[in-house]
């Protein structure tokens, strides 16, 4: 079976260069809000951010920390 050929791509930046980039990369994905369920094992388990129960779950989230923040009962 003959090898299929790679598609080129950028060159990516090596070094200290590459050391930062790829460290505001961690950073960003950090950031970005994700669900993290738990089982009665104790096991994680994290939903795509494209699953249909993600959405409900999150705006509950943000629902929840807003009322922390402000001092009252959600």
């Amino acid at each position: 079976m003959p090898r299929i050929p790679r598609k080129p791509t950028a060159p990516r930046p090596r070094g200290a260069v590459g050391a930062v980039a790829a460290g505001l990369a961690r950073r960003k994905a950090a950031r970005e809000p994700r669900v993290v369920l738990t089982d009665r094992g104790g096991h994680p388990r994290t939903l795509a951010a494209d699953d249909p129960a993600a959405a409900p779950l999150l705006e509950a989230a943000e629902r929840l920390i807003s009322a922390v923040q402000r001092g009252s009962a959600p």
